[in-house]
């Protein structure tokens, strides 16, 4: 097999097992994010397809909204600009997906979706976005993420038919919306050197009593409010179903009046193509609040978890 071959190979396959990051891209991000708090700006990762795999080499980011028009085509001049001048310089200008800051990893929501979609659509089914927590990372864990729509999902939303029958009928929740890939960072043989000379050039040892610390009540709290609201918006979005079932039995009770005074027997086919939903709400915001109270309560678990360890630690070094 030559390498035009192998090429293609590699780009039709779908399957993605690991993306690999270097170390000085993950400090770019993190840097970018920094600089352009509190607004959240994303960017664009550029690296190489191989195989099942993605290996992550550059990244920059997008303009802010307020040095650069709204408008999709100066965004898109703006990209293809950038990869111009990289590929100038000999650097990687493949796109191989975005990346997005978010607080408390609420970025579940349709524009990241259809956004997405464009990239493993229009580019490669291969894309993926990393979504970088700047507020959990202050709490001492780095908060790196990587994630793509899967296969499923895509066909559902290239078809734009969120219904409870099609639902049903693709057998989709909302777990089955986005697909987390493991992330592998990989730093440069001089790199690690140089971390080497670092680690061997300090003999004392420090004490770190940071790691004993239990307060995350902040982060917990904005964790919980977040929830909270996710929770009241699902309430208000399961109140429009409930509106809609009871304006269908509406129509159904009138029509069974309207024959039972006219004297004539109730046609089940002539009810079924009467009866029509009035603008029936969309899935789609059902599916990604639920998977947003899903994400909040897996890291309310896992910091619960965290602090609970750190009490039975601190209870025995009491003793």
């Amino acid at each position: 097999m030559d390498i035009d071959e192998q090429i293609i190979q590699d780009y039709s396959n779908s399957k993605l097992d690991v993306v690999q990051i270097d170390g000085l891209v993950v400090l770019k991000i993190i840097k970018q994010c920094k600089e352009y708090l509190p607004e959240l700006v994303p960017g664009q990762l550029l690296g190489l397809d191989i195989g099942t795999s993605l290996e992550v080499s550059n990244c920059f980011p997008f303009p802010p909204r307020d040095q650069e028009d709204e408008n999709s085509e100066s965004i898109a001049e703006y990209q293809l600009e950038m990869m111009r001048f990289l590929r100038e310089v000999n650097i990687d200008s493949n796109t191989v997906g975005w990346y997005t800051p978010t607080y408390l990893n609420s970025f579940f929501n349709e524009s990241v979706i259809e956004t997405q979609y464009n990239y493993q659509a229009t580019i490669n089914q291969k894309c993926v976005v990393i979504v970088y927590d700047p507020i959990k990372t202050s709490q001492g864990t780095l908060s790196l993420k990587c994630y793509r729509l899967t296969q499923s999902f895509m066909e559902l939303f290239k078809e734009q038919s969120f219904s409870r029958e099609r639902l049903d009928q693709a057998n989709l929740s909302f777990n089955d919306i986005f697909e987390q890939i493991p992330i592998k960072i990989h730093n440069s043989q001089l790199i690690n050197a140089l971390l080497y000379e670092f680690d061997g050039a300090s003999n004392n040892l420090t004490n770190s009593f940071d790691r004993l610390n239990i307060s995350n009540n902040i982060y917990l709290e904005k964790v919980v409010e977040g929830m909270t609201d996710c929770l009241e918006s699902l309430n208000q979005e399961l109140n429009k179903v409930y509106i809609n079932q009871r304006n269908i039995q509406t129509q159904k009770t009138n029509y069974i009046q309207q024959k039972f005074l006219e004297g004539q027997k109730v046609d089940e086919d002539e009810l079924a193509s009467m009866i029509k939903p009035l603008n029936p709400p969309s899935k789609l915001t059902s599916l990604l609040l639920t998977n947003q109270i899903n994400n909040y309560t897996d890291q309310i678990h896992s910091f619960s978890g965290n602090s609970l360890t750190k009490l039975s630690l601190l209870k025995e070094l009491q003793k």
